[in-house]
């Protein structure tokens, strides 16, 4: 597994839990403990599916009311920095939600970025160049 994709996350599971995953691991069902609990999340997150998609919408809209200008969505979600040229070129300030990754091109400047948006609401992770990482945690862009 590309661990570049992952987080760990501690969970407390039942010692009744744990024993019948222990018994499904040992009879082979699954390879260890991780690749169960992967698969039980997968499943649950399947089965939210449309509620994830209405609570995304949802928070877009609460978060972001007064603005026009919101890039975004579910999944990987890449920020170019031809786009915010043209943003910039437009006078436009954006704001940005993802749940996901958001990916910001590495020839993105900082004081581009900053010329160009506005905030960030992100529900996982940002990929982005060390100086524009500073630069929204300095800032404070992320709500």
């Amino acid at each position: 597994m590309d661990n570049s994709k992952t987080e760990k996350a501690t969970i407390n599971v039942g010692i009744m839990e744990l024993a019948q995953i222990d018994l499904l691991v040992d009879s082979m069902i699954y390879t260890n403990r991780s690749d169960f609990i992967r698969t039980a999340i997968r499943n649950q997150l399947e089965t939210h599916k449309t509620d994830l998609e209405k609570l995304y919408l949802q928070s877009k809209t609460n978060s972001f009311e007064s603005s026009s200008h919101v890039q975004g969505g579910i999944g990987i979600y890449r920020i170019s920095k031809a786009e915010l040229i043209e943003s910039r070129r437009k006078s436009i300030r954006i704001n940005i939600m993802v749940m996901g990754i958001l990916l910001i091109d590495k020839d993105i400047s900082s004081d581009l970025f900053e010329a160009t948006v506005e905030s960030i609401k992100i529900y996982g992770r940002i990929r982005a160049s060390k100086p524009v990482l500073e630069l929204i945690d300095r800032k404070g862009l992320k709500r």
